[in-house]
């Protein structure tokens, strides 16, 4: 006797609810992920449709971080570059990301990061470093960037890419310029470049 029962399996694959949103790169995820179910559905109630030149505004209620709106905007967006920065970052955040990767949902990927990390969260730094590029300094803040040919968009708040279960606040914004300033803050520290004196 089989400890599995395939049949009864595959009969709860057949029943498999249906996401609440459905977007056009959907497909482009592993065949597992089915969108269902937290943190899906509450980032699609929540988040919605993204639509160009636009700001939404959202609470997480502790129910998804920074790497979630990641993987749910890239589910609109399709393949994209991600630059990000955080104060804190968990494994379970970096092994996202790297799926992202590996799946060519996100192209490349580069990490701003606090130094603080090296003691509050050396294990995913170390996966962090040996994967793509992370530049290690004082920041605070927290911000993804996803561009591709035709979205740039900036996502900030409070939240970073751990689950903390306190409420945290973010705004996404697809306004070009926004994403550009931005960009060109992530691009001096990339390059060693400090901003202070432009305050």
């Amino acid at each position: 006797m089989s400890l599995i029962d395939f049949d009864s399996a595959k009969r709860d694959e057949c029943k498999r609810e249906a996401p609440a949103m459905e977007f056009s790169f959907d497909h482009l995820f592993p065949a597992h992920i089915n969108f269902v179910g937290d943190p899906w559905e509450i980032l699609s109630k929540h988040l919605g449709n993204i639509e160009q030149n636009s700001v939404i505004n959202f609470w997480t209620f502790g129910r998804y971080a920074m790497h979630d709106v990641i993987n749910y905007l890239v589910r609109q967006i399709g393949p994209c570059s991600v630059s990000a920065c955080t104060w804190a970052i968990t494994e379970k955040a970096v092994q996202t990301i790297l799926h992202r990767m590996h799946d060519n949902l996100i192209s490349d990927f580069r990490l701003w990061i606090d130094p603080r990390v090296k003691v509050r969260n050396p294990t995913p730094l170390a996966m962090c470093q040996s994967n793509f590029p992370v530049v290690i300094s004082p920041v605070h803040a927290k911000v993804a960037l996803l561009e591709n040919e035709h979205w740039k968009i900036s996502v900030s708040g409070s939240l970073n890419f751990t689950t903390n279960p306190q409420p945290e606040r973010g705004v996404i914004q697809t306004f070009e310029s926004v994403f550009n300033n931005d960009k060109k803050l992530f691009d001096d520290a990339f390059n060693g470049r400090s901003r202070k004196t432009d305050i």
